[in-house]
């Protein structure tokens, strides 16, 4: 396989004990109400109110995402490339446009060192229907009469990731390895090799609900 871009869409259940809340709303004080008193930063701290010069301090009450934890889920979409091809006996070579789709599951793990930072490692396998088709006029000593066919019944990754997070939303790049079986189909039979190769490209991901996330990547 020469080239093979993926575009594919995931939705992920996390198994961290992150959670995702709406920001709550900042409180401040009316013209007439006593001052607040600040919130507690330990249980073993007492608390402090402003003293009778101070103005009533404003301050919001908000949770912010934890993205560190494992996580799986199940992913599809949509594959295209090319794929290079040698004909036997007659030694024509060429390439071959191959296009398809996949699905299939992915599993990692996150930890996020220190806002807003958030370093990865993720695997997944897919099944692929990805396929191509070399006409016999281009090989017609090893094609003829039907053609043959490039196909590609599945493939996996091992990635590494780095994101940003802002909350609830994390844009991020992966890079690493990725092997995928590869078969040539004509009328003497079938060939097949696993190939071993490297894979990039980058990706957002955002939380749907509670521990319920989903990712675009390419």
């Amino acid at each position: 396989m020469k080239t093979v871009m993926m575009a594919s869409i995931a939705f992920i259940a996390s198994a961290s004990a992150a959670l995702a809340a709406e920001p709550g709303p900042v409180i401040t004080p009316g013209p007439f109400s006593p001052p607040p008193a600040y919130p507690r930063v330990q249980a073993n701290e007492p608390v402090t109110t402003p003293g009778p010069f101070a103005p009533p301090p404003a301050f919001p009450v908000a949770r912010v995402y934890d993205w560190t934890g494992f996580y799986v889920g199940i992913n599809g979409g949509g594959t295209f490339g090319t794929a290079a091809w040698i004909s036997v006996p007659d030694g024509i070579s060429g390439r071959a446009d191959v296009s398809g789709g996949l699905v299939g599951g992915t599993a990692g793990y996150n930890l996020q060192t220190g806002e807003p930072y958030v370093l990865g490692a993720e695997a997944d396998l897919d099944w692929s229907s990805l396929r191509g088709t070399v006409s016999p006029t281009i090989a017609p000593m090893s094609c003829a009469p039907g053609g043959c066919e490039v196909t590609n019944p599945w493939l996996a990754t091992l990635r590494l990731r780095f994101g940003y997070a802002f909350d609830g939303i994390m844009p991020y790049v992966t890079g690493g390895a990725a092997i995928a079986r590869l078969n040539a189909e004509g009328p003497f039979g079938t060939e097949g090799a696993n190939n071993l190769g490297w894979t990039a490209g980058a990706g957002v991901e955002f939380v749907i609900a509670g521990a319920l996330r989903a990712k675009v990547e390419y």
